[in-house]
């Protein structure tokens, strides 16, 4: 009889054992999915402010808040967008209307932003053709 308690004893210490291993996986797992999903919050907030800071410089470059007096400029940014650099790009296009006459102060405008995320670096353009009125 006593042998028949001790063995039932120690499948009882056996049973506990794999339950307190399966919990540990379990922990693992969730500890896991909670550091992808603040992983992924920080890349939804860094795209958020890619895009507002690149629809700032299209609105400014477009009102001829920013003067594009060369075909390439760089500046670091301030405030929010810290650690972030935008390179402005300027390319004139030679293109003709249907009378075959050139467009004058037509360019191509490259927005390049970048910034450095873990080991590498991020980067989002827009690029946008631009008419710069003369006065």
């Amino acid at each position: 009889m006593k042998t028949l308690r001790n063995h039932l004893q120690g499948f009882l210490l056996l049973e506990c054992m794999l339950a307190v291993f399966i919990f540990s996986i379990a922990a693992l797992g969730m500890g896991r999915c909670v550091q992808n999903c603040i992983r992924a919050e920080g890349y939804r907030r860094e795209e958020a402010l890619a895009q507002r800071a690149l629809g700032n410089y299209w609105a400014q470059v477009e009102m001829g808040a920013i003067p594009l007096t060369s075909d390439s400029m760089s500046e670091d940014l301030h405030g929010a967008w810290e650690g972030m650099k935008m390179t402005t790009l300027r390319e004139a296009l030679q293109l003709q209307n249907e009378k075959e006459q050139d467009l004058f102060s037509l360019y191509k405008i490259s927005l390049i932003l970048t910034w450095g995320r873990g080991n590498g670096t991020q980067e989002r353009r827009m690029e946008f053709i631009y008419y710069q009125r003369t006065q």
